[in-house]
């Protein structure tokens, strides 16, 4: 650990252990655990997204699932082609959404990206592309063969046009181009989820990455703000890890980290809690809902797990212990959201920096909890 950024004139707090929940256990197989990892970060992310939008009374449940068959809407002027429309795009294995007015056919794509639009009013066409959604469906206008038309329709932001008599092999030569960019756009946004699970996780210790803490904890903070809940962050290093490399490897070393990231992550509430690794041998860990008293339980009930027992890594058996440095938030401060984030971090840094200074294998906590305060209060 590197010199903490304010004043070291904390002192270390004596808490007593507390049995929490298991949580996050740890997969027998290696990229079950990792995808698992993933799974759990995104769904915190998702919460987040969802509780910032939401009033406070109302909760959020996220199921991260497999993309869904492609949707279609379809708003089209005359029955008779709308119903032979939507039974050949069903047959298509299309999802067909049906409106029959432009204002339910706009908030249809609001609520939900539709991977294609078939419609015959040009006004829906134009509205659809001032869409964030609508930027990403691919429109068919389906009219009579009229150039003229075709070129307002095109211009309107249509990328094709289809005759609204159109049968058999001319039809499905329209469908087959739509349905071929509605299946690339598919496979675009697995790639992009795929490449968001491998940006979310550190690929060592299956725990979140720095960058991924970098974005979602001042997004933590403002969450707690907005619905005026406690928020605990609580920063850990492994004592003498130097030494372990030096000593055995970095091969054991890199055991060493897995295990320590399991038996941390078993301690956590699934779905709440989360873990992430800033580098080297320093993680750090957030529990929202958490208020100080708590949250140096926890911290304690952590370092009595990583000291309890040896770490069982190829040749032998290594004797591991963990500093901890707690920060909690209880009663909101004055200053940007972003400010309050990083005064966290920094608190929580100074705290373990004083664990270490200390002797090590102790949990120091401070507490933001004055209004005017220019400094944290150690508890």
């Amino acid at each position: 650990m590197g010199t903490s950024l304010v004043e070291r004139n904390q002192r270390s707090a004596d808490l007593p252990v507390r049995q929490l929940p298991l949580g996050l256990e740890s997969p027998a197989h290696p990229a079950d655990s990792a995808v698992g990892a993933a799974r759990h970060l995104l769904a915190r992310r998702s919460v987040l997204d969802d509780s910032l939008q939401r009033p406070p009374s109302e909760g959020a449940t996220i199921l991260l699932r497999s993309p869904p068959i492609p949707a279609a809407l379809l708003l089209l002027t005359g029955k008779r082609t709308r119903e032979r429309f939507k039974n050949l795009l069903h047959m298509a294995n299309l999802e067909v959404d049906v409106s029959n007015v432009v204002a339910d056919a706009l908030e249809r794509l609001s609520i939900r990206v539709h991977a294609l639009l078939f419609t015959d009013d040009l006004d829906l066409i134009r509205f659809a592309r001032q869409l964030p959604s609508g930027v990403a469906t691919h429109i068919v206008f389906v009219g009579e063969s009229d150039e003229l038309r075709e070129s307002e329709a095109l211009r309107a932001g249509a990328n094709d046009c289809m005759p609204s008599d159109a049968r058999g092999e001319h039809f499905w030569a329209h469908l087959t181009i739509a349905r071929r960019i509605a299946d690339l756009a598919a496979s675009l946004q697995l790639a992009l989820r795929d490449n968001r699970m491998l940006s979310t996780v550190d690929e060592l210790t299956r725990a979140g990455r720095r960058a991924f803490f970098e974005e979602q904890f001042p997004r933590e903070v403002e969450r707690a703000v907005r619905l005026q809940r406690p928020l605990s962050l609580v920063m850990c290093d492994i004592d003498h890890f130097k030494l372990v490399n030096d000593r055995h490897g970095h091969q054991v070393g890199d055991e060493v980290l897995k295990e320590f990231t399991a038996r941390i992550s078993g301690n956590l509430r699934l779905g709440k809690d989360w873990v992430a690794r800033l580098g080297g041998e320093e993680f750090v860990v957030v529990f929202p809902d958490t208020a100080a008293k708590e949250a140096g339980l926890v911290a304690e009930r952590l370092r009595e797990r990583i000291g309890s027992s040896s770490f069982d890594v190829v040749p032998g058996r290594v004797s591991i212990t963990a500093s901890f440095g707690v920060c909690a938030l209880e009663h909101h401060m004055p200053v940007g959201l972003h400010g309050l984030a990083r005064r966290m971090v920094r608190d929580a840094d100074a705290a373990l920096y004083q664990s270490k200074h200390s002797g090590r294998d102790r949990v120091t906590a401070c507490n933001i909890s004055s209004n005017d305060a220019p400094h944290a209060n150690l508890v």
